[in-house]
């Protein structure tokens, strides 16, 4: 049941109806309220349609169940169906492929570096001759390095500045 509607939202997100490519992140959200798949597949449909706000709060909440996850507050059952629903979204042969590039890109230009590479081994998971998908997690991985040695480095002196002058 997972596998047909990660499918079928795939097959509306790539024929550009994200509307019903919306409906369908929402139902399986509504199914399994702490899958982070469909939270981050919702966040990339509205800022697809410019709710930028709203795209960010499901980013925001995907961050918060992948910590719950990670500090595991989640159930037993919980898990499993995350589980599911991410080998059903990113699977060989999946039809989110470009979703999960798309939603990659998108992560990167928020910032959200680890996020944005799980997506595009996610999108090069469900192609494997994705070529984009395989440069682009090149460059966002030689990126987010480069980011993490300039925050490493110790901050240079900065110049003195003049203090104002002051008229007495």
């Amino acid at each position: 049941m997972i596998d047909a509607l990660f499918d079928l939202l795939g097959t509306f997100y790539q024929s550009g109806d994200l509307t019903q490519a919306e409906w369908i992140a929402r139902s399986i959200f509504q199914a399994i309220p702490d899958d982070i798949v469909s939270l981050q597949f919702l966040g990339l449909l509205y800022y697809r349609t410019a709710r930028r706000s709203e795209a960010l709060q499901a980013f925001g909440a995907a961050d918060r169940e992948t910590a719950s996850v990670a500090g595991s507050d989640a159930e037993p059952g919980d898990l499993l169906a995350s589980t599911q629903c991410l080998r059903a979204a990113s699977g060989r042969g999946s039809t989110l492929a470009g979703a999960w590039y798309d939603l990659g890109l998108l992560l990167f230009r928020l910032g959200r570096y680890p996020q944005a590479l799980k997506a595009l081994h996610a999108a090069q998971s469900a192609r494997p001759d994705f070529v984009a998908a395989r440069r682009a997690i090149a460059r966002v991985a030689a990126f987010a390095a480069h980011r993490r040695a300039l925050a490493r480095q110790p901050y240079t002196q900065l110049p003195e500045v003049l203090p104002a002058q002051r008229e007495d």
